[in-house]
């Protein structure tokens, strides 16, 4: 059975479901849907139907969870013995999107589809940011490498979740993908990426989307505090950069370089075409001063 597993928060996922109830029936295996709302402040409506389709249930969580958190809770209330997570932003784009799963998940433990997002006529400056971090990083299977692993679109055997969950003292956004994927490189489970991607449809405005990057650093700069985790993380680049600077004693200069021009960093990064490499400086700097 096929349990796919949607957290949403504050977002339409109709479009999402239906598609996906169309392509299961159309392979005829036996399926079910759970979308678990992450208590959003403000709830869409619009959602309600999707109670009404067969073999799909949507909950709205009395209190939010988190992102690692709301993730265990709908594996733990799956039936099936294969699992799909999906983000509840994703659009399908292709007509055998679960198929290419059923058929790769057979040969492979976890199985990772990858993301794809909208040509750039599409986009007005204030997503500008994260439309291009998206396409030149998150998308770039060749600079990422074929161990590239997020969360937003993967599928696994229910066997293999039993023995990896996902870190719950990770707060807020980011980098439960990174330990989720290292807890797999630790274990004897294969893992894949395959040609399947969901497009990101709910990218995030300039100030969101500095945001949730903020969140991250200081997640991770917390993670490579502790020492079960310390080992893991040496190979992540922020942190390599900032070894760098801590054995020649440059931390400190850092932290007063950044201070000094963060607010010139953020403005460069808002213009119409960003510098991701700006980026990389700003979060080295919030890194720092973390």
């Amino acid at each position: 059975m096929l349990s796919i597993l949607i957290p949403i928060y504050e977002e339409n996922c109709v479009n999402l479901i239906s598609e996906l109830l169309n392509q299961a029936k159309e392979l005829s295996i036996p399926y079910e849907i759970l979308v678990f709302d992450d208590c959003s402040p403000m709830k869409c409506e619009a959602n309600e139907i999707i109670n009404q389709w067969e073999g799909v249930e949507y909950r709205i969580m009395p209190q939010n969870l988190g992102r690692a958190k709301i993730r265990n809770h709908l594996a733990d209330c799956a039936k099936g013995d294969i699992l799909l997570f999906l983000d509840g932003d994703s659009g399908i784009v292709r007509k055998d999107f679960l198929k290419r799963y059923l058929d790769a998940i057979k040969l492979t433990s976890v199985v990772r589809g990858g993301t794809v997002y909208c040509s750039k006529d599409k986009i007005t400056q204030p997503y500008m940011l994260h439309w291009k971090y998206g396409t030149k990083v998150e998308s770039n299977r060749v600079k990422q490498g074929e161990n590239m692993f997020t969360t937003n679109n993967f599928c696994l055997k229910k066997e293999v979740f039993r023995t990896i969950r996902f870190e719950e003292r990770i707060k807020g956004y980011g980098h439960e993908d990174t330990m989720f994927k290292f807890a797999i490189d630790k274990s004897d489970f294969s893992f894949k990426n395959i040609d399947n991607p969901v497009e990101h449809l709910g990218l995030k405005n300039f100030e969101s989307f500095i945001s949730s990057t903020q969140n991250a650093v200081v997640n991770l700069k917390k993670l490579s505090a502790k020492n079960e985790f310390k080992g893991s993380l040496q190979n992540i680049k922020l942190i390599k950069a900032y070894n760098i600077l801590a054995k020649y004693h440059l931390a400190g200069f850092y932290r007063l370089f950044f201070k000094l021009t963060k607010g010139i960093m953020l403005r460069m990064l808002k213009n119409e075409n960003p510098n991701l490499k700006i980026l990389d400086l700003y979060k080295l700097g919030i890194f720092c001063i973390s």
